[in-house]
């Protein structure tokens, strides 16, 4: 009986001693943790498969500390005049892909250097050159990217983005100029 009178007190004793420690450390203020984003917006030159391409894209990315996870939204298609003289295979190719990314950045004063792999879906579509469907497919895909991006204030940037798309469907690649909004 003395001895579990004893344990009881023992234990009480020690977390009253650990919750009284505590309590300095909890009364302190710690700044919020502050994680730069920013969105990029644009467009370039492209391949799918080797046929030339025109593409637009949308990506969001949050920068978790050495690491940044993005989102991406791309379209590419061969629909345009002076790209069908380049490759004239006579298939419109209309691909999107909706991928997350991950990867490690570097940034250098108003520089930031990145890379990053995930997983996507790719959408595509084929039509012949009188513009009827001959297949809509979609699959699994491995995207890849690299940005260098110089941002002369906190609020806007601008800068080269180089992805890739490795497919069931069509592998896809190309280079985007962006505009680039967003908290650094």
């Amino acid at each position: 009986m003395l001895k579990n009178k004893i344990i009881r007190q023992s234990i009480i004793t020690c977390f009253a001693v650990f919750s009284l420690a505590a309590v300095p450390c909890a009364a302190q203020t710690q700044e919020p943790v502050r994680h730069p984003w920013w969105v990029n917006m644009g467009g370039g030159p492209g391949f799918v498969g080797s046929a030339g391409t025109m593409t637009a894209g949308f990506e969001y990315s949050e920068q978790l500390d050495g690491m940044i996870l993005s989102g991406r939204l791309l379209g590419s298609t061969n629909k345009n005049p002076t790209i069908l003289e380049y490759s004239p295979s006579g298939v419109v190719y209309k691909m999107a892909e909706y991928a997350v990314l991950y990867g490690p950045s570097y940034r250098y004063g108003s520089y930031l250097i990145s890379g990053g792999a995930g997983i996507g879906l790719v959408r595509a579509i084929y039509e012949n050159d009188n513009a009827v469907t001959t297949g809509k497919n979609s699959s699994i895909s491995l995207p890849l990217e690299a940005q260098w991006c110089w941002r002369p204030t906190h609020f806007v940037g601008c800068g080269l983005y180089a992805y890739a798309s490795l497919n069931f469907e069509k592998t896809f690649s190309g280079l985007w100029f962006f505009a680039q909004l967003g908290l650094w």
